[in-house]
């Protein structure tokens, strides 16, 4: 082992335990606090980071795991707009990059100090009012499996009623219908007939 280093990236098994794909919250919160900065780095781009996890791996003093936070799409918005202010250009490139990254973050860094950065965003929002793509799902991993989608209920109760109601008839008003008056007591108003006599 090489002095100052107590570890070579990838050569733990802590490293190894980060890269399994079903972890529960418990282990994922545990291995987000890892004196290993490359098992934080891991932890904070998988996409079943926990929220309050992913929030205090954004705040990490290592750029690398500030950056894996950037890049991750399922971030919170909140998130993303605490990131785009950081320090380290590499972590605002990575943001930039990351495909859910909202529009308002996109225009604030078109006027970042940075020439690349200013123009990774332009070509980014220029590729957001050129119109979307197949967008990929940026729902919350933890309520991921309980998102109901209300348009889809509301077509289908729109369409059973289509199917049981009749079709609507205008009906035309009655053309010898009296006109009417006002039945309020109004001081000085007489009825058209009353004023007649």
């Amino acid at each position: 082992m090489a002095r100052g280093f107590s570890y070579a990236a990838g050569a733990s098994d802590e490293v190894e335990a980060a890269r399994q794909p079903e972890l529960d919250k418990a282990t994922l919160q545990a291995m987000g606090q890892s004196k290993n900065a490359y098992v934080r780095e891991i932890i904070a781009g998988r996409s079943d980071c926990p929220l309050g996890l992913m929030v205090t791996l954004a705040h990490d003093y290592v750029p690398d795991v500030r950056t894996a936070v950037a890049g991750n799409a399922s971030a919170l918005q909140s998130v993303m707009e605490y990131l785009a202010r950081d320090k380290h250009a590499g972590v605002v490139e990575a943001l930039v990059a990351n495909p859910a990254v909202p529009h308002h973050v996109l225009a604030d860094l078109a006027a970042h100090k940075r020439k690349e950065i200013r123009d990774a965003a332009v070509s980014r929002l220029r590729a957001f009012e050129a119109g979307p793509g197949v967008v990929e799902d940026h729902a919350i991993p933890e309520l991921r499996d309980r998102v109901f989608d209300e348009r889809k209920a509301e077509l289908a109760a729109r369409d059973a009623a289509d199917r049981t109601s009749a079709p609507f008839l205008p009906v035309e008003p009655p053309t010898h219908a009296p006109t009417p008056t006002r039945t309020a007591p109004v001081r000085g108003f007489r009825a058209p007939d009353e004023a007649r006599l």
